[in-house]
């Protein structure tokens, strides 16, 4: 039995050696060609939100793939504040969802293309007797990316 093993190793480390040995072989798999420059990549975009009143407003916005989101961001402003920021489109969006106060909207687009939106919306001012009453705000989300 021992003898047996012996020679088995034996003609497996010589198969293994004479493979090794072998420069014109192919032992591995040929790379892979490099991507093309139209593959899908995430991308950089940049936002805006405009507030105009006296309150706050919230904007929220999602980038999409087939309707779920995979990716957020939000913002809060009041009484004639601009915020911006920047984040990244994830390669595999071709949706985009927003909204603004009391205003949502949704948009489909090409992944490997631009993309730019524009929303806006308002909260509060209610115009009916109420316990609590908060003054209205307006804000507009714009996105480019």
């Amino acid at each position: 039995m021992y003898r047996l093993r012996m020679g088995l190793c034996l003609l497996l480390g010589t198969t293994l050696l004479a493979g090794c040995s072998d420069r014109n072989a192919l032992t591995a798999p040929s790379a892979r060609p490099l991507a093309s420059t139209s593959a899908l990549v995430d991308r950089p975009y940049t936002w805006s939100f405009k507030c105009n009143g006296h309150w706050t407003i919230i904007a929220q916005w999602y980038w999409t793939e087939n309707g779920l989101a995979i990716a957020s961001g939000s913002a809060s402003c009041s009484a004639g504040e601009t915020l911006s920021g920047t984040g990244v489109r994830p390669a595999n969006a071709n949706g985009f969802a927003a909204n603004v106060g009391d205003n949502s909207k949704s948009w489909s687009f090409a992944p490997a293309g631009p993309f730019n939106a524009s929303l806006s919306g308002s909260s509060g001012g209610s115009t009916r007797h109420c316990f609590i009453c908060t003054p209205k705000e307006n804000g507009q989300l714009s996105v480019d990316s």
